[in-house]
């Protein structure tokens, strides 16, 4: 009671958030005219914007827009969290594990927009974010924290037809696909397990979240979407790392709209290479064997002005050794929010990732129930809050290569504040 009490508040104030405060300036329109607030989703004005290269119009640009003020935003998030592990843990790392955590975990620049008629870019940079580790070899930069390029492309548009242009990224980019599909503008704070966490015990890190180094050109029409990419592979666990072999991966997918809210189905397929050598991601070293993997993904939503339901489900294949032994895994999550005014809104979330479907107790679950809301906005700047609770179900020992024993059940409540210039 106490909890709601403090929250109520915020549940009925009226304001809205500006969700990157720049491109609001840019365009004259508040923030829920491109999310629906405050669950944060994109709307179709928000869509458009996105694909036409952070810009409203793909192949258009106003000089009197062009000054920094609409270029340029900085965003602050802090968090407070609460860890409640499974009793049936045990050994220091469990036992020892602090509770309760505040995080001043990132503050970060977000810039893009049209510089001609054709070009455009986008770049999100993390001048500080908090790693998570405490003491020890984890350290990064001397101080638990890093810099991070988390995406940075060049965009150029070719009209084809009246209707239909061609979009050509080149830099750190993620598949356009997965953006509006849980990894950029969501309801939750904390991603999908499926799209977020690697293979439980794969030394493959790839997480189909992470951006990576690349280009890739995608046709937009009226109604669809269909792009074609090639990057490099790189190792996801270091931050803007080039590859350690010469194989370059490659991925594609199709997004087709059903109606005027942008309800949608789509297909997504990653088709990699993984080098296992001796030392990890340093080629000086022997070579074990190569995984070739793969990853196929079927997409869909419903929208609605003041409601969505979003869902994913993901198949792969992984190469485990030199004699090419295939293992199969799979895992989905499945998304309902709700607004109920422009600044209170509740979501809840089911996840599932399984590293080896053919074999038992090795799969990771996932319920979460999450509330959000707007703390204020002013012209120039807003805040907003995010509230998640999440329960997580796993098995000790259950890996790709390995059915796990004891279930786990660990919980987890999730508080941070989103600040935006």
């Amino acid at each position: 009671m106490k909890l709601l009490r403090f929250l109520a508040p915020l549940f009925l104030s009226s304001v809205q958030l500006l969700a990157v405060p720049a491109w609001s300036r840019t365009t004259g329109a508040s923030c829920n005219a491109c999310h629906a607030t405050p669950t944060w989703q994109l709307t179709s004005m928000g869509m458009e914007f996105l694909k036409n290269g952070h810009r409203m119009e793909a192949l258009k640009v106003d000089p009197k827009d062009q000054k920094l003020d609409n270029y340029v935003s900085l965003v602050w998030k802090g968090r407070a969290y609460g860890d409640s592990l499974d009793t049936k843990r045990t050994g220091l790392a469990n036992t020892q594990k602090p509770a309760t955590n505040f995080e001043q975990h990132s503050f970060s620049l977000y810039t893009g927009g049209a510089l001609s008629e054709r070009f455009s870019y986008f770049t999100e940079l993390y001048l500080n974010e908090n790693t998570g580790n405490t003491s020890g070899a984890n350290i990064v930069q001397s101080d638990a924290g890093r810099k991070k390029l988390a995406e940075a492309f060049i965009q150029y548009n070719q009209p084809i037809s009246q209707d239909v242009f061609l979009a050509v990224r080149a830099g750190e980019i993620l598949p356009g696909i997965l953006h509006v599909f849980g990894v950029g503008a969501r309801s939750a704070e904390q991603r999908a397990t499926v799209l977020n966490d690697q293979l439980a015990g794969s030394t493959n890190t790839f997480r189909p979240f992470s951006r990576q180094q690349g280009m890739d050109a995608t046709l937009v029409g009226k109604h669809f979407e269909a792009a074609f990419g090639v990057v490099d592979g790189s190792s996801t666990s270091i931050t803007n790392s080039i590859d350690a072999d010469n194989h370059k991966d490659w991925y594609g997918s199709f997004l087709y709209s059903l109606d005027s809210h942008h309800s949608a189905v789509g297909l997504y397929h990653y088709d990699g290479q993984f080098s296992n050598y001796a030392t990890q991601n340093d080629f000086s070293t022997a070579l074990s064997y190569d995984n070739k993997f793969k990853k196929d993904g079927i997409l869909a939503r419903f929208i609605r002005d003041n409601f969505r339901i979003v869902g994913a489900y993901f198949m792969g294949e992984e190469t485990m050794n030199l004699g090419g032994t295939k293992t199969k895994n799979k895992g989905y999550y499945g998304l309902v929010d709700y607004n109920f005014t422009d600044s209170f809104g509740m979501y809840v979330r089911m996840d599932n990732l399984d590293p080896n479907k053919d074999l038992a107790n090795n799969e990771t679950t996932q319920a979460m129930l999450g509330l959000n809301g707007m703390l204020y906005q002013s012209e120039k700047s807003g805040a907003r809050w995010n509230f998640e609770y999440t329960e997580k179900q796993s098995y000790l020992g259950g890996t790709i290569a390995a059915a796990g024993t004891t279930k786990f059940k660990d919980k987890r409540y999730f508080f941070q504040v989103t600040w935006g210039f």
